[in-house]
């Protein structure tokens, strides 16, 4: 007996009931074994900026209005700024190449200061030390066409004064003189082969003279007399010597040496200088940041820590007359990176490096040798690095060789610990890295 139509298309229908059920079903028990992404997402690259600070290097206090300059090895300028009113500047070197700048720092009444930028592109960190400027002391004096005048500012490390005499008829109307003792350790490195003995700021800067004005500095050490050096005048524009033309003559005295110029700006006395330095045995101690933690970590962001110490120098060798200290403790600085003159504080900028593309997918974190949910964060270890050396130097009026002996710190990269880090979200908030 042949079933009716109509029971056909109920059983037809049915059947087409029960397929959808199936079908529905397993989708939803397909949506449901599908567990939600919860790692967070990638967090984006920050810029690699070189924060660092001017200060007075006598009282530490912010010196606001100072003129920065960052230039490569080269002397190629970067960029010029200006300090904030607390002192402090930054510069994007997220575009730079280079691993070491140099950064030097003018201000009116200040001498010269300097430092040295170090870069880490593969930790995207830089150390920039804070540069400290030597408040000048100046002596004033009228100076008219017809007296002319004199003006002596005291030099705390010599028994001489820094004298400027002006003759009568050497300028056109009344003007007040200045001069102001610049310390060595505060001045310009000459050349790699030439350093300073003694050097002065005159004033008003640029001033022309109708005949010779008499300038004498104070030397460090005893020098023959008829001794001369030549005299370099500083552009305060680049930071750079240019010889003047003019030379200083050591006087009768041994102590002094003079110098006719027709105008003015600040000038050094030059001289040859071959300076020795020997690093020896290196150690490493771990230091803590000023949060008192061993490390900084961050998982986006950027953050800043001050590390603060002192190299150490000792002379072991006087000799007949001695060399000039000033003279050791820069070229110490300038080409040594050893800085003998007082405590460094060191700005350490962090900033987020890219997550690494095999750390992430589709957009989230994921650690491809751990299972399980997580996130990273980016660690930064650093160590104070101590190292002995020895060396000696000589000068072209003192040719014995002096002796001295110390100790180079700065702050490097613990790399054994310095990394990635991963944070398991299901395993008690366990931390494993570096990877």
């Amino acid at each position: 007996m042949n079933p009716s139509p109509n029971r056909l298309f109920f059983v037809k229908m049915i059947f087409l009931l029960i397929a959808a059920g199936i079908l529905f079903s397993s989708g939803c028990k397909k949506e449901e074994a599908t567990e939600p992404i919860t790692n967070p997402p990638v967090p984006p690259a920050q810029s690699l900026t070189l924060s660092g600070s001017v200060v007075d290097a006598s009282s530490q206090s912010a010196i606001a209005g100072a003129t920065v300059k960052i230039a490569k090895l080269d002397k190629t300028v970067l960029t010029t700024l200006t300090s904030g009113t607390d002192g402090t500047y930054s510069y994007d070197a997220s575009s730079v190449t280079d691993s070491v700048l140099n950064l030097s720092a003018t201000k009116d009444g200040y001498a010269f200061g300097s430092a040295t930028a170090k870069i880490s592109k593969k930790t995207n960190s830089a150390s920039v030390p804070t540069i400290g400027l030597a408040k000048l002391v100046v002596a004033t004096a009228p100076v008219t066409p017809v007296a002319g005048g004199t003006a002596s500012a005291v030099s705390p490390d010599a028994t001489k004064p820094l004298t400027v005499a002006v003759p009568p008829n050497a300028v056109a109307q009344n003007i007040t003189l200045t001069a102001a003792v610049v310390p060595v350790s505060q001045t310009p490195p000459v050349s790699a082969t030439s350093g300073t003995l003694a050097g002065g700021q005159f004033g008003p800067s640029g001033t022309v003279f109708q005949q010779p004005v008499t300038i004498t500095f104070p030397l460090p050490s005893v020098s023959d007399p008829g001794t001369t050096f030549p005299l370099m005048q500083l552009n305060e524009q680049t930071n750079e010597y240019t010889n003047s033309g003019f030379t200083a003559t050591v006087r009768s005295d041994s102590l002094t040496a003079s110098a006719p110029v027709t105008h003015f700006t600040t000038y050094v006395i030059s001289e040859v200088i071959t300076l020795t330095v020997n690093l020896g045995a290196t150690t490493t101690a771990a230091t803590t940041t000023t949060d008192g933690r061993a490390y900084i970590e961050l998982s986006q962001g950027r953050a800043n820590a001050n590390y603060s110490f002192i190299s150490t120098y000792q002379r072991t060798t006087a000799g007949s007359g001695g060399h000039p200290e000033g003279a050791i403790r820069a070229y110490l600085k300038s080409q040594a990176d050893i800085n003998t003159l007082s405590t460094t504080q060191v700005n350490q900028s962090y900033n987020f490096p890219a997550l690494p593309t095999n750390y992430q997918s589709n957009g989230v974190q994921i650690n491809p040798n751990v299972p399980g949910k997580g996130s990273w964060t980016y660690r930064w270890y650093k160590l104070i690095s101590s190292t002995a050396y020895t060396g000696n130097i000589t000068c072209n009026h003192r040719p014995s060789p002096v002796g001295f002996t110390g100790s180079k710190n700065q702050l490097v990269d613990d790399n054994s610990k310095t990394g990635w880090y991963w944070r398991s979200h299901d395993q008690g908030g366990a931390v494993t890295g570096p990877y």
